[in-house]
């Protein structure tokens, strides 16, 4: 794995967007002054491979990472490896999206502590891919670049994958960050057995003695399982053998004799087959035979027929004589004429007679009214003159009574008051009467007016009415007269005497007709039921005959039935005893092929029941031919048998081979064997060489030296003591594990297997400012010539003569918004 470049945004103190460009670099020094962020770099690159942070208490935590005047930390990380670049980026955001407050001059903080900040705020991880570059100069994003993981754990697994290093490992090997620059010296053996298996793939081998431990117990789990199988199995030996072959020709005789006998039977019953037809059929003619039977009701039956033949003759000449009574009588009827006219000429002799009676009264009446209007108009002319006498009496009494008025007002010597002149003298003027009477006797007079005049008027209305009667009624008699013509009213009321003769006439013959019709049906109806009795009979003649026509019956002769049927039963009867002889022959017959069947069967029974075979006839060739299969099958299946428990037992001799072999295997590839060895040599080595670079970092006083996996120093100062890693002071611990960081770096490149990842980088944090200048010169010459072995070197340090001696550097600088990066390259 060697970087190419790094970019860092609102990740802890850079709070801008800061890219670090480490391509075509192979030995870089991370300068600055103390916190300004020289660490962050290196904790960024472990962040984006691996989520965490060394120097955190908790590598779970990532709320720390994002700087404290931001809401998320952005991480991309671009590197090589075996030829092909990738890029990682991880996004952090903190939750709620709450910031810290900073003064825009000081930069300082104003709200709570660090601590309290982490503790109280928590974060997320919002983004997390992994991307295979399209090539090495394309950009990320969606430009063809190959997606390998898209979340979290797909990520910590693809990385883990790719550089065949967890989070540990790497902070042991490739980058050794502040603080943690001894664990490998310090490790427990099997931790560190743990590292270097993984770094020098020697865990193949482990996995190989576990595949051959695993594939020894399988063989010894299949050797149990078939030898428990053949255990199961019975044993076939050459008796049983025998046995199941003297079966198979025992039931190949069988078949033989079965084949014979069956076709034996066969024969039998192709002739039983038309015997037991032929007596079937011999019942079944019997049965028929005996069914032919001649009525005792027959000859009534015909007898009573001819009777009711002869009855219905005799009705039907009844109805032709009543029907020609019937026809002469309405033939009278019709000489006579229209029988409307007859009645139309009477009526209006009738009408005329009763309008010549109506004039008579009503010209009566007419004399009598207008005899009655005289008197009347007589009796108005008078009510007049009495009510204009009336009405002069009034007038005369109502002047009186006036006079009277104003004489009463006249006064002597005064002015009249109508005439203006003077009185002489008032004179007397008597009254006229009393008004009153006057005007009731004028108002009696209008009554008696005016009921005489009503009366007047009704006898004029009524006289007018009976005129008008009078002139429709001599109207009627002159239209009737004209219509009557020239008819007799005599010789009409003949017609219609002797009309009503022949209409009673008629009337018996239709009724005489009707009975006779009636009297036929009934004589018809009889006749009809005897027919049917008759037919019924004929029916059954003709059942019974084509009950027995294939047996060639005589024909009938068709003078009667009776005498057809008799001579029916007569053949009926001599043909039951023909068939009688025949059934007792073929009775006879059948008896012998049932016993030489019987015996046939018994035979067969007999021969195969000691074999389980069913011995009905149907199927009992095949029932032999299967038992002979099956016993062959039994054979076969045993002489297979054989050869498989042979094979088993050689195959189970093999798998004990097996198992005894993968169990060596698995013996001397595991811990204690060959990887063991392998792990000693390559320890060993890395031994060898850091003791070759601590003589030199420490002027020949050390060397390193390693025990049961353990390692110690020899101080060749102080008598060649052995000392314990653990007791050497901090600068020579840190010379010791320099020494053994470049003695690892350089022999795992040489130590693991061709298809491992190369570790071809190596970031050192680690605290350079304890050196002397003479150490420190020898550390610097040490990692230059580490660096041109191909790997690039990146070491942090704030010691600015030993980053000066490197070609490159990253000048590291605090500001009050964040840290800050520049290249400088010699």
């Amino acid at each position: 794995m060697r970087p190419v470049r790094l970019e860092v945004e609102g990740f802890a103190t850079f709070r801008s967007r800061t890219v670090l460009d480490f391509d075509d670099l192979d030995l870089v020094a991370f300068v600055g002054p103390t916190g300004a962020g020289k660490s962050t770099i290196i904790d960024a690159i472990t962040f984006a491979l691996y989520g965490s942070v060394s120097r955190y208490d908790d590598i779970r935590a990532v709320a720390p990472v994002i700087h404290q005047l931001a809401n998320e930390a952005k991480v991309r990380f671009d590197f090589e490896l075996a030829g092909q670049r990738y890029t990682v980026v991880r996004v952090v955001r903190r939750r709620g999206g709450r910031t810290r407050t900073a003064d825009a001059t000081t930069g300082v903080r104003t709200g709570p502590g660090v601590g309290a900040d982490r503790a109280a705020s928590g974060a997320t991880t919002k983004e997390a891919r992994i991307e295979l570059l399209a090539g090495p100069e394309e950009p990320v994003g969606p430009s063809g670049n190959q997606v390998l993981a898209g979340s979290v754990g797909e990520l910590d697994d693809t990385v883990q994958d790719l550089l065949g290093l967890d989070f540990h490992q790497f902070t042991r090997t490739v980058v050794l960050p502040q603080g943690q620059f001894a664990r490998f010296l310090t490790d427990k053996p099997s931790d560190r057995q743990k590292l270097l298996t993984r770094l020098l793939d020697l865990d193949i081998y482990t996995k190989m003695a576990k595949a051959a431990r695993e594939s020894s117990k399988v063989a010894a789990h299949q050797a149990e399982a078939l030898e428990a199988e053949l255990e199961r199995q019975d044993a076939i030996d050459d008796e049983r053998l025998a046995e199941l072959r003297m079966e198979v020709t025992t039931l190949t005789g069988l078949q033989q004799v079965t084949t014979a006998e069956l076709a034996e039977l066969a024969g039998i019953d192709d002739a039983l087959g038309p015997l037991r037809d032929r007596v079937r059929e011999a019942d079944a003619e019997r049965d028929a035979l005996e069914a032919v039977e001649v009525p005792d009701d027959l000859g009534r039956s015909e007898a009573a027929l001819v009777e009711a033949n002869e009855a219905v003759a005799a009705g039907t000449a009844d109805l032709v004589s009543a029907r020609t009574a019937r026809d002469d009588v309405q033939a009278a009827i019709a000489a006579i004429g229209d029988r409307s006219r007859l009645v139309d000429g009477l009526a209006r002799f009738e009408r005329l007679a009763d309008a010549r009676d109506g004039l008579t009264k009503a010209r009566g009446q007419l004399t009598a009214l207008r005899a009655e209007s005289d008197g009347a108009e007589a009796a108005v002319s008078t009510a007049r003159i009495d009510v204009e006498q009336a009405r002069a009496a009034l007038s005369e009494a109502r002047r009186a009574a006036d006079a009277a008025v104003w004489t009463a007002r006249l006064v002597e010597g005064e002015p009249c008051p109508v005439c203006h002149q003077t009185v002489d003298e008032v004179p007397e003027h008597p009254h006229g009467g009393d008004e009153g009477d006057a005007e009731r006797a004028v108002a009696e007079a209008e009554r008696q007016l005016a009921a005489a005049t009503t009366a007047l008027s009704k006898l004029s209305g009524t006289m007018q009415a009976t005129e008008s009667r009078v002139a429709e009624l001599e109207a009627s008699i002159a239209e009737l007269e004209a219509a009557v013509g020239g008819d007799d009213q005599a010789v009409l009321l003949e017609q219609r005497a002797e009309l009503a003769r022949l209409d009673e006439q008629a009337s018996a013959a239709l009724a005489a007709v009707g009975d006779a019709e009636a009297n036929l049906e009934k004589l018809a109806e009889r006749r009809r039921r005897l027919a049917a009795v008759v037919d019924g009979w004929s029916e059954r003649f003709a059942g019974q005959r084509d009950a027995v026509s294939h047996l060639k019956p005589p024909p009938p002769g068709r003078e009667s039935l009776r005498a057809d049927w008799i001579a029916l039963a007569d053949w009926a009867a001599e043909r039951r005893s023909q068939l009688a002889a025949e059934r007792e022959d073929l009775a006879t017959r059948g008896k012998d092929l049932a016993r030489r069947r019987s015996e046939l069967l018994q035979r067969l029974t007999d021969a195969v029941e000691p074999h389980g075979i069913d011995p009905d006839p149907v199927g009992l060739a095949s029932a032999v031919a299967v038992a002979r299969s099956q016993a062959e099958g039994r054979v076969a299946a045993a002489e297979e048998r054989r050869a498989e428990q042979a094979r088993l037992r050689a195959r189970v001799d093999e798998l004990i081979a097996e198992r005894e072999l993968n169990k060596a295997l698995g013996r001397h590839l595991g811990a204690g064997g060959f990887e063991g060895w392998l792990l000693n040599e390559a320890l060993d080595n890395i031994v060898a060489r850091a003791t070759r670079w601590l003589r030199d970092l420490s002027g020949g006083a050390y060397s390193l030296v390693a025990s049961n996996r353990e390692f110690a120093v020899i101080d060749h100062h102080n008598a060649d003591e052995r000392r314990d890693v653990r007791t050497l002071s901090g600068g020579e611990t840190f010379l010791t594990s320099l020494s053994l960081a470049l003695a690892l770096a350089d022999s795992i490149a040489e130590l693991a297997p061709v298809d491992a990842p190369r570790l071809e980088s190596m970031f050192l944090d680690e605290g350079f400012g304890t050196l002397d200048a003479a150490t420190l010169d020898v550390v610097a010459g040490a990692i230059e010539d580490l660096a041109s072995s191909g790997r690039m070197i990146g070491i942090v340090t704030h010691v600015r003569d030993l980053a000066e001696r490197m070609p490159a550097r990253f000048e590291v600088a605090k500001t009050p918004t964040g840290s800050t990066v520049e290249l400088i390259e010699i």
